[in-house]
C-alpha cells in the first residue's frame, strides 16, 4: 500500500502511486483518450466519510467482469485506497463540505496499432477527489429539476450492455447540450429505440403513479446504487415499486417524479419537455423517502446542500 508524502496537498492515486492531484497525467495514447475505453464509479463522502464503497466497488467488478479486462487490482486493495485518500483529502474542506470520489479504469496504453488492432498494456487505474457540486443540486431540491427528451437515443443494449458504468459519454454530452440550447437549466431524458425512457447522465428516473413507484426495467438502465436504496425505504414502508416500461406519456400523467444518483441521492422533477409534473414539487413520496434517506444516515443533505450552496456564493467555502 502506498504511503501519502508528507507534503500537503490534495492527492490522487495513479497505478498504483499516491501522487500530488496537479501531477495526474495520462499520455495521450491512453485508452481513456483513444477510445473512450474507460469503466468508472462515482461516489461521495457524507461527514467526510465514504457511503456506500462496498456497492460501488461491487458494481465496478460487474462492469470489469463484462468488459473482461485483466491485470487488476483487488476489490480490497482499491477499498484501502479510496478509504486513505478520501481521509487524507477531506482536510482540506470544510467539516460541513463533502468530497465526490471518482474512480476510473482504463483499457490501457495502446502500444501499437498493426493492422489496425491495438494492443494495450495493463489497465490504467485512478482514483481522485473533487469538492462536493452542492451548488449544481440545491436550487432542484426545492423546486425540481427540468427534464426534455431531445432526439439522441440510448445506445441500444444490443450494443453496450447498459450494466456496464463507463465514461465513453459523447452522445450524452451531445444530449445535454442539445437540451439546454432550450433551457440552461434541463438535462436529457433518453428514449431507448423502442420509445421506452431510460435515465439521465447522472440518474435513474423514478414516478409515482396512483400511490406506486415505478422505474424503467434494469435490464435497459444502469442499476443504480441509490435507486436500489430508494426500493429498500419504499419496501419498509410498504410503499408498491415496480420495474416497468415507461413512456413519455407515463411522465405527463405522474402524481410525482424523481432522479436517484450517489452525487445527489434523490431529486424531484418539476418539468418534463416544459410541461409541469404532478401538483407540488417535491411531491409527497419524495419528500417522504427524502426525509428516510437523510435519517439513515444522519445528514440533512438537502439543508447541507442549500447551506454549502449560500457560503461558495458568498466565497466563504472553497469551490
Amino acid at each position: 500500500m502506498p504511503q501519502l508524502s508528507d507534503e500537503p496537498g490534495i492527492v490522487c492515486s495513479l497505478n498504483g502511486e499516491i501522487i500530488p492531484f496537479e501531477q495526474a497525467r495520462l499520455p495521450v495514447y491512453d485508452l481513456a483518450i483513444m477510445q473512450g475505453a474507460t469503466i468508472t464509479e462515482r461516489l461521495r463522502t457524507f461527514g467526510h466519510r465514504p457511503y456506500d464503497v462496498d456497492a460501488h466497488l461491487d458494481r465496478l467488478q460487474q462492469s470489469l467482469t463484462l468488459v473482461k479486462w485483466k491485470g487488476l487490482p483487488s476489490l480490497k486493495s482499491l477499498k484501502r485506497v479510496v478509504n486513505k485518500i478520501a481521509k487524507h483529502n477531506c482536510q482540506f474542506i470544510p467539516k460541513t463540505s463533502d468530497l465526490s470520489i471518482v474512480i476510473f479504469i482504463s483499457a490501457g496504453q495502446a502500444v501499437g496499432d498493426a493492422n489496425g488492432l491495438i494492443d494495450s498494456s495493463k489497465p490504467t487505474i485512478c482514483v481522485y477527489t473533487a469538492p462536493h457540486p452542492f451548488r449544481n443540486w440545491a436550487d432542484g431540491y426545492l423546486k425540481g429539476v427540468d427534464l426534455i427528451i431531445p432526439g439522441i437515443r440510448q445506445i441500444p443494449r444490443t450494443s453496450l450492455d447498459p450494466r456496464i458504468k463507463m465514461r465513453s459519454r459523447l452522445h450524452w454530452q451531445m444530449a445535454d447540450q442539445m437540451v439546454r440550447e432550450q433551457n440552461p437549466r434541463a438535462r436529457a431524458l433518453l428514449l431507448d429505440e423502442n420509445d421506452n425512457l431510460t435515465e439521465t447522465s447522472s440518474g435513474n428516473l423514478m414516478l409515482v403513479n396512483d400511490g406506486v413507484v415505478l422505474s424503467p426495467r434494469v435490464s435497459c438502465t444502469l442499476d443504480g446504487i441509490s435507486r436500489g436504496h430508494v426500493i429498500e425505504f419504499c419496501n419498509d414502508a410498504d410503499i408498491p415499486m415496480a420495474f416497468t416500461d415507461l413512456t413519455e406519456l407515463d411522465v405527463y400523467n405522474a402524481e410525482e417524479v424523481f432522479l436517484t444518483s450517489s452525487t445527489y441521492c434523490i431529486m424531484p422533477v418539476a418539468t418534463l419537455n416544459g410541461n409541469k409534473i404532478g401538483d407540488e414539487v417535491p411531491g409527497k413520496i419524495t419528500q417522504q423517502l427524502t426525509s428516510t434517506w437523510a435519517g439513515a444516515i444522519g445528514v440533512d443533505f438537502v439543508q447541507q446542500a442549500g447551506s454549502e450552496s449560500k457560503k461558495i456564493a458568498s466565497g466563504t467555502t472553497p469551490v
